[in-house]
């Protein structure tokens, strides 16, 4: 029974993480951008932007629509398992992560529309829901070369811009890992192993610190965007 509950959680963990998750970078479908990329774009909003916004959004759509695809097959195949409590479950699941997936591709499919509009000169609505994935939401993370290389670059407010939003998710991070330390040091405070809240204490601090040091950073691209060209 421990066995199929811990197999079920996996792969339930599994499933969800992959709707909740990005492109991985190293899966980016050809036309897909990183979210910083996307961020810089819609900031900037030229007509080659909107070009490129309208690409990466069409396979963006068309990545969710794969998963889609992928989710259903799963939940059909979850339907014959002999284990029906299981079985039950988890075709519904997957049955609820291919409809999201669904409405993630129709949503990205109308921002692609919608950007080709913008890129003829045309007046046009951004759709309801499109605004996360303005923003990145479904786009891999950067690598570590395209960071160095916009760092390198930067120069526009748009580029600024860009890199205040990476500092400022990666000071929420930070800010996080705070509250998860700190929760463990109370944790461990008092108890046969207490020498562990002494180890959490100074996790909480050098995390606290990074999150200053991002927060600093991300002022700074804020600051510079404002008078960038």
């Amino acid at each position: 029974m421990t066995t199929v509950h811990f197999r079920s959680f996996a792969i339930a963990a599994t499933a969800v993480f992959t709707l909740a998750g990005s492109v991985a970078a190293q899966d980016k479908p050809a036309g897909v951008l990183n979210s910083l990329e996307v961020q810089e774009l819609v900031a900037r909003a030229e007509p080659a932007d909107h070009v490129r916004l309208g690409a990466h959004f069409y396979a963006l759509g068309d990545w969710y629509a794969a998963e889609a695809k992928r989710h259903i097959s799963m939940s059909q195949s979850f339907a014959g398992n002999p284990n029906r409590n299981l079985g039950t479950g988890m075709s519904a699941h997957c049955k609820q992560l291919a409809n999201l997936n669904t409405q993630s591709a129709t949503t990205v499919r109308e921002l692609a529309a919608y950007h080709q509009k913008l890129a003829g000169g045309g007046a046009a609505t951004p759709p309801s829901g499109g605004a996360r994935f303005q923003g990145g939401a479904g786009a891999p993370k950067p690598t570590e070369k395209e960071l160095n290389a916009l760092a390198a670059k930067a120069s526009t407010s748009a580029e600024h811009h860009a890199l205040e939003e990476f500092f400022l998710t990666l000071a929420k991070r930070y800010a996080a890992e705070v509250n998860e330390h700190v929760r463990l040091a109370e944790t461990y405070r008092g108890t046969r192993i207490a020498q562990a809240a002494v180890h959490h204490d100074r996790l909480a601090g050098l995390s606290r610190d990074a999150a200053k040091e991002a927060t600093a950073s991300a002022q700074m691209h804020r600051d510079l965007a404002g008078v960038a060209r």
